[in-house]
């Protein structure tokens, strides 16, 4: 006997507009900050999601700036380009 599991998987639709945010964090009491990250609204439990380039540029970042190799504030798009 087989049984079929149907899910519903979201999907990005032509038009749909680009949802930027401000991602923080505080690390030893002082504060990082990228600006205008790229994320999507979903129907599940958590709504709000990063691609997952986004995740991995996002920890590469907040790697760098602990480290004081790039400034605590950046806006996204100057890091986009990150190779992942």
């Amino acid at each position: 006997m087989h049984k079929t599991i149907v899910r519903e998987v979201a999907a990005m639709k032509p038009g749909t507009k680009s949802l930027t945010k401000d991602v923080k964090w505080t690390i030893d009491e002082k504060a990082y900050v990228v600006k205008n990250v790229p994320y999507s609204i979903l129907p599940a439990e958590e709504n709000e999601y990063f691609d997952m380039d986004v995740s991995i540029r996002l920890t590469m970042i907040r790697d760098l700036m602990y480290m004081n190799e790039i400034p605590a504030v950046i806006d996204y798009s100057v890091v986009s380009d990150f190779e992942v």
